[in-house]
């Protein structure tokens, strides 16, 4: 994870897709924004996403930045996955078995084009769904979407409110959702790729990292290294980069 280099505030990543790294970090402390790609490469929908969260953690002049929303703590989201994975011990984690157990199962249905998954009523169950329609979508991003949707679930968010309310459209404020769906992405991480398993794993493959001679060479080992933990936990190469990242075990 990085730290904001102006006040020191743990940086929070934000993705124009769950399947490639951050395109920019947020700071919640100061308020600054830094990019990682220019804003011209983003997707219409990030740059106006970007635009209203950083005009909601913009400093207020003269008074402060006062909260506009209540702000989950992302420590949270940690906490609630690793409690959910206690007495797990098998990789990758079977993420479709523990959405079944706590209540949520899986379901495939026509959705949207531009949506992946979400949560809904079947009866007298609230399921997780995953677009049909949407072709192309592998294993590992199948799970993603399974975890973030149950990180939804199991943290209370306005989309599970939305859901058990049948023909009542919720609107959720901007900023509100933006925060849940970063709550939500950090529960799938730690659900997904547990820190304590990945330092493990990592400190296993790491000698050939730096074992090896010269920047390309050590450019080539830290790929490799990437590919196969991201095959040990089945998930995307990017998925486990920006993962590997977050933790501070590449750079």
């Amino acid at each position: 994870m990085r730290d904001c280099g102006q006040c020191g505030h743990e940086l929070e990543p934000f993705f124009d897709s769950t399947c490639e790294p951050p395109v920019a970090w947020l700071c919640q402390g100061c308020g600054s924004v830094t990019l990682e790609e220019d804003l011209r490469a983003l997707s219409p929908s990030a740059r106006s996403e970007l635009a209203t969260l950083q005009a909601f953690i913009a400093p207020v002049p003269g008074s402060g930045r006062a909260p506009r929303e209540p702000q989950p703590a992302l420590g949270r989201a940690q906490a609630r996955a690793r409690a959910i994975l206690e007495g797990v011990r098998a990789l990758p984690v079977d993420i479709e078995r523990i959405a079944v157990q706590y209540g949520y199962p899986v379901s495939e249905r026509p959705l949207p084009p531009d949506e992946r998954g979400t949560i809904a009523r079947d009866g007298d169950y609230t399921v997780i769904v995953i677009n049909q329609n949407r072709t192309g979508i592998t294993d590992a991003e199948r799970r993603w979407i399974i975890a973030e949707e149950l990180g939804h679930a199991v943290l209370e968010h306005s989309t599970l409110v939305a859901s058990t309310a049948p023909g009542h459209r919720l609107t959720i404020p901007e900023p509100r959702r933006r925060v849940e769906e970063r709550e939500a992405k950090r529960f799938a991480a730690e659900v997904l790729m547990p820190e304590e398993k990945i330092r493990g794993r990592f400190a296993e493959l790491a000698p050939r990292i730096h074992q090896a001679l010269g920047l390309r060479q050590r450019q080539g080992e830290t790929d490799e290294v990437v590919a196969a933990l991201a095959r040990m936990f089945a998930v995307s190469p990017a998925a486990m980069r920006t993962r590997l990242e977050e933790l501070d075990l590449i750079g």
